[in-house]
């Protein structure tokens, strides 16, 4: 700020301060010295600029309240990032459960290759089709450098047989999904890995939201698995 801008801010304060000043002046009678009137002025005015003059207790109690539910949030949010994915897919196993689908989250990521960042859904009997969750902060393409929450189906290997009759359900499974999915980029898929991916804001994480984040791995595991039964892996 330029001492223009200071000076100007500080004339606007001081006018809205000085129509409330004779108000509160006239509630303190003091025989003190000019000095120590002046001080007072100095701070009262210190205080306007603070907000405390003008902030009635019923503003106060909503201020409170407010902090209070921000420390809540944190608290909620507090969780590991591990323990945070534990919690979705638990929650996501019960809620397949209610439509007769059935999963298993034991399966071992590092056996697959998987850092440990990463943890594995089994849906099939094939164990090289597979989901994940994990994070991600991609290094090119328009979230670049931002930090994600990932929903992947591995089907790496199983281009004509898997991904390709798949890649051609996309829109009626990004539909019932009410999702984007994302692909892996060419060169990586040169090397043979087959990925659909849901990206999902790291805020999720963050806020500790467990339910959002499960609801999101049902629903894309529900708009998938038909389909690959219908192909075979089951």
């Amino acid at each position: 700020m330029t001492d223009k801008d200071f000076i100007e801010a500080f004339s606007l304060q001081k006018k809205a301060f000085l129509k409330n000043f004779g108000q509160e002046a006239s509630k303190t009678k003091s025989d003190a010295s000019p000095a120590l009137d002046h001080k007072k002025v100095l701070d009262w005015f210190e205080r306007w600029l603070r907000g405390e003059a003008v902030v009635s207790p019923r503003k106060r109690e909503q201020i409170s309240e407010k902090i209070k539910e921000r420390v809540r949030e944190r608290e909620q949010s507090s969780i590991s990032f591990e323990q945070f994915v534990d919690m979705v897919l638990q929650q996501s196993k019960d809620m397949l459960s209610a439509r007769d689908i059935n999963i298993n989250f034991s399966l071992p990521g590092q056996s697959l290759g998987i850092s440990e960042s990463w943890k594995c859904v089994k849906a099939f009997g094939n164990n090289d089709i597979y989901y994940r969750i994990g994070k991600t902060r991609p290094r090119k393409g328009p979230r670049k450098g931002e930090e994600l929450l990932v929903l992947d189906l591995v089907m790496d290997g199983y281009k004509k047989q898997v991904f390709i009759p798949l890649l051609e359900r996309k829109d009626e499974i990004e539909e019932n999904i009410g999702d984007n999915l994302e692909r892996e980029l060419p060169k990586v898929e040169a090397t043979g890995k087959y990925r659909f991916k849901l990206l999902l804001p790291f805020e999720m994480v963050e806020k500790g939201d467990v339910e959002a984040a499960a609801q999101k791995f049902v629903e894309f595991i529900s708009a998938t698995k038909p389909h690959l039964n219908s192909l075979g892996v089951n």
